[in-house]
């Protein structure tokens, strides 16, 4: 490289391209020289800024002086292994300033070799990653752990129940899930408002921990549901009788808002394996017997019976009607489009599954897309949408409309069948519409770890169709992090959108998620924009693209190609 820039710049001597050189290093990156035994011999001002050490101060010292202990031997061991045999060595480091404040860098050291090929000093070059790093624990906090009561989220408790059960498994040990709903909360908030409400989920989120000894496992699974892992269980009436425990626990009054509130509580147990082997049975089975609970009235508890009938008549309606109309076809898409905030111009758009009932009307998505899931007819109707969307795209192409990409919802259990990418080959085939031109969207769960899993979403990428995160920064967060994941978009979810103008944590959120996305090269998307100050306030955090209504309901493709044509 140096020969190079000596060549083109013929008009200045090699000492001053030199010169030049080191003073872009030393005003750009932290920079010390070591010997070979890792005695410091130069650092530069950035580096005594960031330490807070002075020059003479550092200067025939080590680099254990800035050692903050977060390492194990181990990492620093693998470290001098590789710059010892006159390799470049690369990674994040944590530092511990004079002030005993920590800092973050990514390091580079390379070594300087003599004739005989062998290192006699090292320089390393490091860059301040603090903040970003701060960024990552600040969204890793959201993505696993629920914000009003500290526990594990939803997510991060199903997370956790897999490895829980994977244990047992090899132990041959029994474990227990508990489902507990507080009864009528709701009544609670309409009454005295939703900080009494939340004031009483943190009460019990913190009689829980006292209550149960920490070999159990404690998750909040929605407004009013938590889940509990109890381990060490033998039998059955080892399990209701730590569930009496908590339920008496529980039931001590709450002094709020000058009040005194007794709380209700219902129960469900199911065991493993007794019940279910799989994460996902031993849930719905504990939600099938709470489901029992509640119908008997509520404040006590059932464990699973097999063949339980815990079905509403509502639930069996839904279901059955769910089946003829995915074989009858009686569904249809709405297109929304998403719109690049810098010019104003459309980016893409997103196909919507719509169910319109000849008889029960218009059943909104979070009604009907859960009952499918769960019965594993979220297969055909998701093959169904990816198809229909797929001659959609086809014809807007045909039509001169574009270029612009179609993206289509994907269900983490879609996923998972065998044969879905044979589907979607064969629909793309069918279809006859190019890779570029179809997008599909996952939610966070599909990035957990599980089995084949990334391994199934790298080959979608593959094929040429990109891949994007939905309602990013409310799962999983997959932050498994981010510059693991498997994508190419992240989509905000509207949560943080929603009072992005109003609420300082939402912005510095989406701060957050958009500085680590750029990182990492993905683009990022914002859901559930509707206020031109919304748009602002993304477009100056570095946003690119947004969706709402805002700029559009979703509609049908018809009125999609009036929208296009204004």
């Amino acid at each position: 490289m140096i020969d190079d820039l000596i060549r083109l710049d013929s008009g200045h001597s090699p000492e001053k391209v030199l010169k030049d050189i080191a003073y872009a290093l030393g005003q750009s990156a932290i920079v010390a020289i070591t010997d070979r035994t890792g005695k410091i011999v130069y650092v530069n001002k950035l580096f005594t800024k960031i330490a807070q050490y002075s020059m003479d101060e550092l200067v025939g010292a080590d680099h254990r002086i800035i050692n903050s202990g977060y390492h194990p031997p181990s990492f620093f061991k693998d470290m001098w292994r590789t710059i010892g045999r006159g390799g470049k060595w690369r990674g994040e480091v944590c530092n511990k300033a004079k002030d005993g404040t920590y800092y973050w860098v990514d390091t580079t050291i390379v070594p300087f070799l003599n004739e005989k090929g062998r290192p006699y000093q090292y320089i390393s070059i490091r860059y301040d990653i603090t903040a970003s790093k701060e960024s990552e624990r600040m969204i890793r906090d959201l993505a696993y752990n629920d914000q009003l009561t500290k526990l594990p989220n939803r997510t991060s408790f199903r997370k956790v129940l897999h490895e829980e059960i994977a244990q047992a498994e090899k132990k041959g040990a029994k474990l227990a899930f508990v489902y507990l709903n507080i009864d009528r909360l709701r009544y609670v908030n309409d009454s005295l408002g939703h900080e009494a409400g939340d004031y009483i989920l943190s009460v019990v989120s913190k009689r829980l921990k006292r209550v149960l000894s920490e070999k159990h496992v404690i998750g909040r699974l929605s407004g009013d549901e938590f889940g509990i892992i109890l381990k060490g269980i033998r039998k059955a009436e080892d399990a209701e009788r730590l569930t009496q425990e908590i339920q008496q626990f529980l039931k001590e009054p709450i002094a709020v808002m000058g009040q005194s509130q007794t709380l209700s509580l219902s129960c469900g147990i199911a065991l493993y394996p007794e019940h279910a082997k799989k994460p996902s049975e031993l849930t719905m089975k504990a939600e099938k017997a709470l489901s029992v609970a509640k119908e008997h009235g509520g404040g006590g508890y059932e464990v699973y019976q097999h063949g339980t009938a815990s079905k509403t008549l509502e639930r069996i309606l839904m279901e059955n009607e769910l089946r003829k109309s995915v074989h009858l076809g009686e569904f249809h898409l709405d297109y929304q489009p998403k719109m690049n905030f810098k010019t104003g111009k459309l980016a893409g758009v997103e196909a919507l599954v719509r169910w319109n009932h000849p008889d029960l009307g218009r059943i909104p998505p979070d009604k009907f897309i859960p009952v499918a899931e769960e019965t594993k007819l979220i297969a055909p109707l998701g093959e169904w949408v990816l198809r229909e969307a797929c001659t959609q795209a086809r014809k807007w192409q045909d039509s001169g409309y574009g270029p612009f990409r179609v993206a289509v919802n994907m269900s983490a259990i879609q996923l998972e069948e065998p044969t879905i990418l044979d589907t979607i080959k064969n629909i793309l085939d069918e279809t006859g519409v190019t890779t570029d031109l179809i997008e599909i969207e996952l939610t966070e769960s599909a990035f957990a770890d599980r089995e084949g899993m990334q391994e199934k979403i790298c080959e979608i990428r593959a094929l040429g169709i990109m891949v994007s995160i939905d309602d990013f920064g409310t799962g999983y967060s997959t932050f498994s992090y981010i510059k693991e994941l498997q994508a190419d978009t992240v989509k905000i979810d509207m949560s943080f959108v929603r009072d992005i103008h109003l609420n300082e944590d939402s912005r510095a959120i989406v701060k957050a998620i958009v500085m680590l996305a750029d990182t990492v090269g993905l683009n990022v998307i914002a859901e559930g924009v509707e206020y031109e100050e919304q748009v602002e306030i993304l477009k100056e955090l570095g946003c690119r693209e947004g969706q709402g209504y805002y700029y559009s309901k979703p509609m049908s493709s018809n009125d999609f190609e009036k929208f296009m044509g204004k």
